[in-house]
């Protein structure tokens, strides 16, 4: 298994409401956009996955990345990087 660094999307988070309309100005800064490669995990395989749109579905491929917590994140292929094998 190979450990790997990889990028998360920030949910967006407005501002207060304040009686007034929230725009996308509202969104606080560093939200509703993708991180860093800050987030650590393992590898384990590549999978398959798929949206749904309006008029089809397109099929992709994403990585499945173990986090420390022992939950699994699908990640996109671009949004990742290996950084070294797992200590044994």
């Amino acid at each position: 298994m190979r450990k790997v660094l990889f990028k998360n999307w920030i949910e967006a988070k407005y501002s207060p409401y304040n009686g007034k309309q929230l725009t996308y100005k509202d969104r606080l800064e560093g939200t509703g956009c993708w991180s860093d490669f800050i987030w650590e995990g393992v590898f384990h395989q590549w999978a398959s996955a798929y949206e749904e749109g309006e008029n089809n579905f397109g099929n992709h491929t994403v990585a499945l990345v173990e986090l420390p917590d022992g939950t699994i994140e699908s990640v996109l292929p671009s949004n990742i990087k290996f950084i070294g094998n797992v200590d044994k």
